[in-house]
């Protein structure tokens, strides 16, 4: 999937996710929506043509470090675990395992880095957070591609794919994946502002419309393009 459609569908699940508590806590969920566009990412820094590596800002000091610091700690962790590690593209970094390990050793290079420095504020771990869900949700997204990945690698071999190429311009569905969360989520705001209800009253809705609206993307994304021409 392109970084463009990693990023607008990611930004939609995170929006969904904390549509709870966006009125009324902006920043934090501004915040936290902004890790999860770098960590939308983050998974493809494994190949050459990564999108955050043509980013400036912040998304500059995540490709200068993934390659030359994260992916050695990342290999060196699977080791202690006596798992296998793959750096090639679709791999180890395609996982939960590794995404466990990459995001964990990301936020204490960032937490404890900015602590030594002066500049630690609590906001940082509404972002570090935000990096662990873009994350995740690069790897639901990928599991919708022909290519399709092995997420429970090394612990399982299953693969999970759908009908998206990554290269057809002519597929839209992406781009209505990402329209379909952002809708839902502004539904989610304005039914909580309209009945007066709290934030942790709306938080289990929010998650289940969010499990409901993944598992229709995951099925939507089984036919190939081809079939969705022909509709």
């Amino acid at each position: 999937m392109l970084g463009k459609h990693h990023i607008s569908i990611s930004i939609g699940s995170g929006l969904l996710l904390t549509a709870p508590w966006f009125l009324s806590a902006p920043v934090s969920v501004t915040i936290f929506i902004a890790g999860t566009i770098i960590g939308s990412l983050l998974p493809d820094t494994d190949a050459a043509d990564s999108k955050l590596h043509y980013m400036d800002g912040i998304a500059k000091f995540f490709s200068l470090i993934m390659r030359p610091v994260v992916f050695p700690l990342t290999g060196y962790v699977f080791y202690l675990l006596r798992q296998p590690f793959n750096p090639s593209h679709r791999g180890s970094m395609h996982t939960f395992l590794g995404l466990a390990v990459y995001t964990s050793i990301l936020a204490v290079i960032i937490n404890l880095g900015l602590a030594v420095l002066g500049f630690w504020n609590v906001l940082l771990l509404f972002f570090t957070i935000g990096l662990s869900f873009g994350g995740l949700f690069h790897i639901f997204e990928d599991c919708c591609t022909k290519s399709g990945i092995c997420p429970l690698m090394p612990y399982s071999k299953h693969w999970f794919g759908g009908g998206i190429s990554t290269r057809d311009h002519q597929d839209k569905r992406p781009e209505q994946y990402s329209t379909g969360l952002i809708v839902l989520a502004v539904g989610i705001m304005i039914a909580e502002q309209h009945f007066r209800f709290e934030p942790l009253q709306v938080a289990p809705f929010s998650i289940l419309i969010f499990t409901i609206a993944w598992v229709t993307i995951y099925i939507m994304s089984k036919s190939s393009a081809k079939r969705q021409y022909r509709r």
